[in-house]
Order: structure tokens, then sequence, then C-alpha cells
């Protein structure tokens, strides 16, 4: 858990000898904010955001209820209760083949997917300070795509070259970093050329798929769609495996992330190297970001949705790194259900469902923007 979602990085110092006789106060002396609680741990103590820490439980809630509800619905329909039972190894042996073998490894696949875009959506919106800065409006998803679809098409290697990803998203990167080297000061521009860098991502790899037979890049034209089907543990979990391990750089760096909202000159007087700081962050971003999209593709919306709608809920008192990829792993989880139930007996891609919900939460945050400009 961030330091800058659920708590406030004020840890209180361990009481010191004072050559003056001035006692400094213990961590259960000093006051505690208001919205907040204090946890204490010996001569230590904590802050924490009661609206983050109780969003975040109601999220995690919602969540485990979704991905219940997620592996009921299907061709074969269970009721929840059935599912339930097999999570507690009672059911028959149908219904656990059913559950674990054939729903839940898509299911896994979607949550690790949607709390990755959510993360990274978060990253670069607070580095960038502009809402549209996401993973797919930067090109950081469409250089993700273009490495997976060169590796699945010209190199064949019998397994999903999930671990492509990162590198295309770092090539995007790299490129956008050239173009605009102050993305913390440059928001605006930063969109803009970052747009420019997606289409040309997209346009490349839809050429590679042209010159090749329909046969051969079927698949990997449905997975460029933003489509979950054949997704399971191989990808999920090494996918998973990674993020954990980025989650620590992601704690040390959300602190000085907070700072930065304060402006860049605030940012340099308090200490906080600004450049380095500001590529650690778009660079853990962008590999976060390039990792979700290796399960399922270039998914659009969660990633900006999800930072969005956390920071209305908590005020932007913090940056609620956490509570977005809960939110992203829950909206995405939600699409894929959705577009299961609406198009069955068909298989629709998850990213179609995506894109309607954000062209529709897109609609409507223009039209208050306008409504509040008039």
């Amino acid at each position: 858990m961030s330091y800058n979602q659920s708590f406030s990085g004020e840890v209180a110092s361990a009481p010191v000898s004072s050559p003056s006789s001035t006692p400094v106060p213990s961590a259960a002396q000093l006051s505690t904010p208001t919205g907040k609680w204090r946890l204490h741990y010996r001569q230590y103590s904590l802050l924490v955001e009661k609206r983050s820490l109780v969003m975040g439980a109601l999220l995690l809630a919602l969540l485990l209820v979704g991905i219940l509800v997620s592996v009921s619905v299907g061709s074969a329909k269970l009721t929840p209760w059935s599912a339930l039972q097999a999570f507690f190894g009672e059911a028959s042996r149908i219904v656990n083949i059913m559950v674990f073998k054939i729903r839940l490894p898509r299911v896994m696949a979607v949550v690790v997917a949607g709390a990755a875009l959510g993360l990274s959506g978060c990253l670069i919106q607070t580095l960038v300070r502009n809402r549209l800065a996401t993973p797919d409006m930067i090109g950081v998803n469409e250089g993700a795509t273009l490495a997976i679809t060169f590796f699945t098409l010209y190199i064949t290697l019998g397994t999903w070259p999930w671990w492509a990803a990162p590198i295309g998203a770092v090539m995007a990167a790299v490129l956008l970093y050239l173009l605009c080297k102050n993305p913390g000061e440059q928001g605006y521009l930063f969109v803009v050329i970052g747009i420019g860098v997606s289409e040309l991502m997209r346009a490349v790899g839809e050429f590679l798929m042209s010159t090749e037979s329909i046969v051969h890049v079927s698949s990997v034209y449905m997975w460029t769609m933003g489509n979950f089907v054949g997704q399971g543990y191989e990808t999920s979990v090494p996918v998973a495996v990674l993020l954990l391990l980025l989650c620590p750089f992601v704690v040390y760096l959300s602190r000085q992330l907070n700072v930065l909202r304060l402006g860049v000159s605030s940012a340099q007087s308090l200490g906080v190297n600004v450049n380095r700081v500001q590529l650690s962050i778009l660079m853990l971003a962008i590999l976060i970001a390039a990792l979700g999209t290796a399960i399922g593709g270039p998914i659009v919306f969660i990633a900006m949705a999800g930072p969005i709608l956390v920071s209305y809920c908590v005020k932007n008192r913090i940056v609620p790194l956490w509570n977005a990829a809960l939110l992203g792993a829950l909206l995405l989880l939600f699409s894929d259900t959705l577009v299961r139930v609406l198009a069955d007996p068909h298989e629709v891609a998850t990213g179609i469902m995506t894109r309607i919900l954000g062209g529709i939460m897109l609609l409507v945050f223009l039209l208050r923007d306008k409504g509040s400009a008039d």
C-alpha cells in the first residue's frame, strides 16, 4: 500500500535525547489531523487517510463479488452459490472444471490487466497533470502491441510473446520523451505528441498485419481489439509476478510524485531531483502499462476512468495509486462480464465495450466542462 494513497507518508520521529530541558512529545501525544487515523508502532506513528482506506476496502469487496459473479455467467450458467462452493471445494467435478479450468483463468487475466492499466494511468496523469495523458493516448499501449504483433507474425516462438510488450512500450516512450522532454511542464503538448506517436505505432502494426494472410493474422487482429479469449495463467501469472516486483519502486517514487503535484519549482525547493524523478516515474508507468497490454491488448478507457473516478471520491487529497489499480481491475472485469452476457453465444472483444463506455464517459466530461465554462 502506497504511502501516498492510503497513508500520508508522515512518520513521527523516534524520541531522542535532547540537550535542552524541553521533552520531545511522544507519538501518542501528537495531534491527529482531521480525516486521518494515526497508527502507532513503538516510537513511530503513521497517518492513515480514512476516506482512502475505506474506499480501498469497499473496492476490494466489490472486486471479490465481481469475480464471483463473472465466473458464474456464461453459456453454461451457474449460480453464485455454486461458484462459491467450488472455491470452498464443495462443488461437483463438472462445476470445478468450469470454474477453475475455463472461467477463472480468464477472469484473473482481466483483473491483472485492469489493475496494471489503472495504476499506470494514475501515475502518468499525476505526472503530466492532465487527465487525458493515459497509456492508450500517448502511444505506450500501441508500442507494446506493435512489438507483440511483430514477434507473433515474423518470429515463430510457439508461445505468446507477452515479454515483448515492454520492448515496444519503451521504444514508444523514448520517442515520446525525445519529442517532449519535460512532461510535467508541457502536459498539453505531451498528450498531443503522444496521440501522434500512438497513431504511428498503430499504422505500422496494421501494415504488418496487412502483409500476411487472414488465417495467419486473425488471432492477432482479435487480440489488438482488446480480447481476453484464450488468455490464462501462462500469461497472467508471470505478468502479476513482475507487477509485484515493481510495487516497491511505486511505493518509493509515490512520495516524490505527491510532492511534484505542488509544481516543479516547489518540488525543487523541497530537494526533489525533478528530471530524474519524472523520468523514473514515466518509465515505471510505461512498464506497468506494457505488462497490462501484454495480456489483453491495447485496452482503452480503463487507464483514464480509474484514476479520475478515484480522485473524485478521495477529493484529490492524495495520489490514489492503489485504489486506482483496484478500480481499474473492477471496471475491466465489469466490461468483460457485460460483453460476455450481451454477446452470448458470440465472442466479442472486451475492448469494444471499454470503447463504448469510454466514449460515453468522455462526452459526459466534455459536456460538463462546457456547461461550467458557460
